[in-house]
């Protein structure tokens, strides 16, 4: 990784604990706590990618010369693998809390769990732990790479948050973890294939959907089903 792109291992946390004080001024000590727990358990998901990365690898399934190996590459090994392990860890220890009441609190705790993610995803991208700097733009990647997990975050968020509001929770869930493995696998993919014109249309649109979605999240308020 280039030099300048080592001040990218600093994005996450920064969001991070801008996110955890602002909320220190609107929220109890149990807020923070749980705050806290999900920039662990993203931290903690890093795992999960990390043995699918080695699996993939000794599988032989890395090499992203043919277009049929690149797609499976962004959209199973990289971005299927990173938003289950987010997704699961989210929706089992940090979703079921009290505290989460209303939709936009489940964006902001899966926004926390994605900067843990990201914060020790990038740490391992610069230590080359998944092997995958030669395959991915050096300088581009880590630069994007925070905002695009925002993103894909705040769709898991909302999808998620909703569902436990809503009876058609299954559809929800479903949505919160094929939703941002899909957006997901898009963005390693136009980076992988160098489509950069494709990667604006695809940043343009996230943007307006996420800006929907955080719209209908903070003007939904209902009570536990």
């Amino acid at each position: 990784m280039r030099p300048i792109a080592y001040i990218t291992l600093g994005f996450a946390p920064i969001v991070a604990i801008g996110i955890y004080f602002y909320c220190k001024k609107q929220y109890d000590k149990s807020f923070l706590n749980l705050l806290t727990m999900s920039f662990i358990i993203g931290a903690f998901s890093i795992a999960i990618v990390l043995f699918a990365e080695m699996l993939s690898t000794w599988l032989g399934l890395n090499n992203v010369h043919s277009l049929k190996r690149t797609l499976f590459y962004s959209f199973v090994t990289i971005g299927g693998i990173s938003e289950f392990a987010k997704f699961f860890l989210f929706r089992y220890f940090i979703l079921p809390d009290k505290l989460i009441d209303r939709p936009m609190h489940g964006i902001t705790f899966s926004v926390m769990t994605a900067l843990g993610f990201s914060s020790l995803f990038l740490l391992f991208y610069a230590l080359d732990l998944f092997g995958t700097q030669q395959i991915f733009p050096v300088t581009l990647y880590p630069f994007l790479f925070v905002p695009a997990n925002i993103l894909f975050a705040i769709i898991m968020g909302f999808f998620t948050g909703m569902a436990k509001f809503l009876k058609a929770r299954f559809f929800f869930y479903l949505t919160g973890f094929l939703g941002p493995a899909f957006f997901h696998g898009i963005f390693n993919f136009c980076l992988l294939s160098h489509d950069y014109k494709l990667l604006s249309l695809f940043s343009f649109g996230s943007m307006v959907i996420v800006f929907i979605l955080g719209l209908k999240a903070a003007y939904t308020k209902p009570g536990l089903s």
